[in-house]
């Protein structure tokens, strides 16, 4: 088993002069196993936690390969310089919500920090159940900023050591706080030391990369380190027949050898030979060591298995000391401070797989009555009963209320699908614990679950108010399988159940204009109405409602070109209010800056809400905010920021919150960006064919649009043109007035003009120019530039002004920050000046082109353009070392002694165009830093 113990037996608050508190951690006044084998992992582990500098490391590997006594070296090693410690050591039991700021906070006073907000204090002594909760319910931000308040304290007297071991089983609420903290203390004297199953990275180890954080892998013990410990750990000496086999085996895992020297142990030397199967499995090993226990003890541990809460008192109270001593002898269980954990979690896992559903739920109403915390209680006696029982059920109705009041998401949606379950079927109290449940649901990001629920119990709601709810409900924007009629269907079925409701009847005809508009993208003007007219009834109803209503209006106005500060500034006003991130109209003009070109504006936007979502635990907010960060990298052109969103996107499973169509599309529009046709055409078609079975046209529209470049790019204008003009006679016909939601426009202009169809292009043109000046719109004047002039260049003799206009297009967007726009309108000015026979210009603008693609990665346009280049004229032989004035100009600031950043803002380009300039210029004069720049120029 795992080498060793490591008891907290001595924890102390030093409150000196009244500002700071110090915590001590002792080590077991037993002797510890030697470590046998791991003389590397050892060093690394001494290397993070004895420097005085900040550090992190993660241990990782299988069950049973020795992370937790490594884990255990590590905070010996710190407790015998003195260091603060603060640890965690979840199991693998259910963990009830905040169960690891508990295990952090055990013996720590919050009363005792000084400078501790109030509201923080009074979040943590809530979270931590050392206050009942009282008003509305907690945000889970105060709890974090508590729990960063708390470190920043200890570790400003003294360096700071925060240990979680089997990091995959901490409760989501305390991994969320301890992650937003862990992101805040860079730069603090705090060392990480974490421990978790298996590869992949988790948030709280992305949060500490600052500290430097190595990962290792806890591989197999070799041949003899397995015997040494055999021999140390039990007194036992195989033959090495015996031995190999073992070895064999077990694969070198520690926990497994050592399960199996026990059982060779207890064997006779008669069944040697035949003393093992060839390839057991863990579980099955550890099934044998659990049936081999007493049944007091074997019951003593499946009350372990079924507890985090309980502590050491409890279990005596139901099994007797003397059955907890005999567990501990025996080597199945462990003391960590007041309370017992299995001394290893799948002896936890074979205790409940080998126990009958009637022991289960006996040692549940046991531990009911034992523990103390209300909750706790309400879940051990929801575990213990397999039939409805109405007194139960209202208890445990009554906790999940509790729970959700207090920010414990899990154990919300735990407790209400029991109160559900022990709730008769014809019961008074069933339509409000469904309808619980639904939106418990809803907020743990499970949508299809919640459809499934509802839709399953419509029927047996009551008329009005309850089956009003419930239809508003299935028409959640979450429920991203729903076809458009079914939005249709219950929300006019929302509409008729609420007459004599006017709050939920603003909501339903808010809902209705909200998917309308942005689901459907038609009848902007109609969803605009509606919200209007429902606008009086939400803000009687209350602020909730009135939000609701104005969510909808702030989409049908931004759809239309239409500000909406005022909306903006209506919310800014409603003091002590709380809007979900995801309704909060933020997000809205945060899209607005997006589709106006204002980047950095947006980009910042962006920040601001995943922080807010972040720290909230706002999943489906956070999912849906970082999709509209990957699309605004899409516009901007940074193909590798957009990749590695899709990417986490795809690791994270985060298809039940978003939908696969809104995948593939970000897919399409990134491939079409970096120049690969037949990608962006594949995950185009595979996003139509999606959008075709789920008729939301926000993705297909945008998919017709990636196809559209896709086609462009390998000069198929009718193709471009056939998939483009389907989406601006959509957003003409259905009045999305936002040039910039659908930027269809300079793509469907371009392939017009290649097709032979100048007036056509010449009115897609005008019509984006109207748009552009009455919006005042960035993007969208330098967009009507570019499209008037590319129209001007195919119609007639080449056109100076035409061109000059371009070229101040392409400078437009470079100033906005829109890379992939700039490139592509220096190559439309490029084939315009070569068609003209312009041989020096056509060179100059393709060259900046193919260098301004090359800089993006957008290798296929960068392909393109260099075969454009190619058939320009033969180029006139520049001087060596003569530089572009361009180049020129940012050589002469870089040698002044300017930054990047700074020339870029003095010449009103990007940062990127100054590194392409003096990378350039570098070449030409054959320097290799800026002070050998200045003394070419010199010369």
């Amino acid at each position: 088993m795992i080498a060793g113990k490591l008891l907290q037996i001595a924890e102390k608050l030093d409150r000196a002069r009244g500002k700071h508190f110090t915590r001590v951690v002792q080590t077991a006044t037993r002797s510890r196993a030697r470590i046998v084998g791991r003389e590397v992992e050892l060093a690394a582990v001494a290397a993070t936690l004895e420097s005085d500098e900040p550090g992190a490391l993660v241990l990782w590997g299988e069950p049973g390969i020795g992370k937790t006594t490594l884990w255990e070296a590590g905070l010996d090693a710190a407790s015998e310089r003195r260091t603060s410690v603060l640890c965690i050591r979840p199991g693998p039991q259910v963990q009830p919500s905040f169960a690891g700021l508990i295990d952090l906070f055990d013996q720590i006073d919050v009363a005792a920090v000084a400078g501790l907000p109030a509201p923080q204090r009074r979040a943590l002594e809530v979270a931590l159940l050392r206050i009942e909760p009282a008003g509305p319910p907690l945000e889970p931000q105060a709890i974090a900023l508590g729990l960063l308040n708390v470190l920043r304290a200890l570790v400003a007297t003294e360096r700071l050591v925060v240990a979680v071991d089997d990091v995959q089983w901490l409760d989501p609420p305390s991994a969320a706080a301890l992650t937003y903290a862990a992101r805040r203390l860079e730069g603090s004297e705090v060392a990480f030391l974490l421990a978790r199953r298996f590869a992949g990275t988790s948030p709280l180890e992305r949060a500490v990369e600052w500290a430097g954080a190595i990962r290792i892998e806890i591989g197999p013990l070799s041949l003899g380190a397995i015997r040494q410990l055999l021999t140390e750990s039990l007194d036992l000496s195989l033959p090495r027949r015996m031995l190999l086999r073992l070895h064999e085996v077990s694969q070198g895992n520690p926990m497994l050898a050592l399960e199996l020297g026990r059982t060779l142990g207890a064997r006779t030397p008669d069944d040697e030979d035949d003393w093992l199967p060839v390839t057991p499995v863990l579980e099955e090993m550890l099934g044998v060591r659990v049936l081999q226990l007493s049944q007091p003890v074997r019951r003593l541990l499946l009350a372990v298995a079924s507890s985090a809460e309980a502590r050491l008192s409890h279990l005596e109270a139901i099994v007797g000391t003397a059955v907890v001593e005999q567990a501990l002898d025996a080597g199945v269980l462990v003391r960590y401070r007041e309370r017992l954990r299995p001394s290893h979690p799948l002896l936890a896992e074979a205790v409940r797989a080998h126990a009958q559903p009637s022991e289960r739920r006996a040692v549940h109403l046991e531990l009911a009555d034992v523990v103390s915390e209300k909750n706790a209680r309400a879940r051990h006696l929801a575990l213990g009963t397999d039939g409805p029982d109405p007194g139960i059920a209202a208890t445990v109705s009554a906790a999940a209320a509790r729970a959700g009041a207090r920010g414990a998401t899990d154990d919300a949606l735990e407790l209400a699908r029991h109160a559900l379950r022990l709730t008769r079927l014809r019961a008074a109290a069933r339509s409000d614990r469904v309808l619980a449940l639904a939106e418990h649901l809803l907020v743990a990001g499970k949508p299809r679950e919640a459809s499934r629920l509802v839709a399953g119990e419509l029927d047996r709601l009551p008329a009005g108010s309850p089956r009003a709810r419930a239809h508003l409900l299935l028409a959640d924007g979450r429920f991203v399988d729903s076809h458009v009629e079914d939005f249709e269907l219950h929300l006019q079925q929302a509409l008729a159940e609420s007459r004599s409701d006017p709050a939920l009847r603003a909501i339903a005809v808010a809902r209705k204009a909200q998917y309308t508009a942005v689901a459907c993208v038609e009848r902007i003007r109609d969803a605009e109405r509606w919200a209007c007219e429902a606008l009086p009834a939400g803000e009687r109803a209350g602020w909730e409602v009135e939000c609701e209503v104005l969510w909808s209006l702030g989409w049908a106005r931004s759809l239309r070109g239409r500000p909406i500060d005022d909306l903006l500034e209506r919310t800014r006003t409603a003091a002590g209010t709380s809007v979900h991130t995801l309704r909060s109209l933020e997000r809205i003009e945060a899209e607005r800056l997006a589709w106006r070109g204002n980047c950095e504006q947006a980009r910042a936007a962006y920040a601001r809400l995943l922080e807010q979502a972040d720290a909230r635990g706002e999943a489906w907010s956070y999912v849906v905010l970082r999709q509209q960060l990957c699309e605004l990298e899409l516009r901007v052109g940074d193909w590798r920021a957009a990749a590695d969103v899709l990417d986490d996107w795809e690791q994270s499973r985060d298809e039940e919150l978003l939908g696969t169509p809104a995948y593939s599309r970000c897919r399409a529009l990134l491939a079409a960006g970096r120049g690969l046709p037949d990608e962006a055409d594949r995950w185009a078609d595979e996003t139509i064919a999606a959008s075709d079975a789920r008729p939301l046209r926000w993705n297909l529209l945008e998919a017709l649009r990636a196809r559209g470049i896709a086609a462009l790019l390998v000069h198929e204008p009718e193709r471009a043109v056939e998939s483009l003009r389907v989406v601006w006679e959509h957003t003409q016909r259905e009045a999305v007035d936002e040039p910039g939601v659908f930027p269809v426009a300079p793509d469907l202009v371009e392939a017009l003009v290649e097709l032979g169809e100048p007036d056509e292009a010449s009115a897609v043109s005008e019509r984006l120019a109207r748009r552009a000046r009455q919006q005042g719109h960035p993007w969208g004047l330098a967009t009507a530039a570019r499209c008037r002039s590319i129209v001007r260049l195919a119609r007639g003799p080449y056109d100076e002004r035409a061109a000059a206009e371009l070229s101040a297009a392409a400078l437009a967007y470079e100033r906005l920050g829109l890379r992939f726009d700039h490139a592509r309108s220096l190559l439309s000015l490029g084939r315009a000046q070569r068609r003209a026979r312009k041989w020096g210009a056509a060179r100059a603008s393709l060259e900046e082109a193919t260098g301004a693609f090359a800089g993006i990665g957008s290798v296929g346009w960068a392909a393109g353009t260099r075969a454009e280049l190619g058939r320009v004229g033969a180029r006139r032989p520049r001087p060596t070392g003569q530089l572009t004035p361009a180049e020129r100009r940012v050589a002469e600031l870089a040698a002044e002694g300017l930054s990047n950043k700074e020339i870029a803002a003095r010449l009103f380009v990007t940062a990127h165009t100054v590194e392409v300039h003096l990378s350039h210029g570098y070449g030409k004069l054959g320097v290799r830093s800026r002070s050998q720049l200045a003394h070419a120029l010199k010369d």
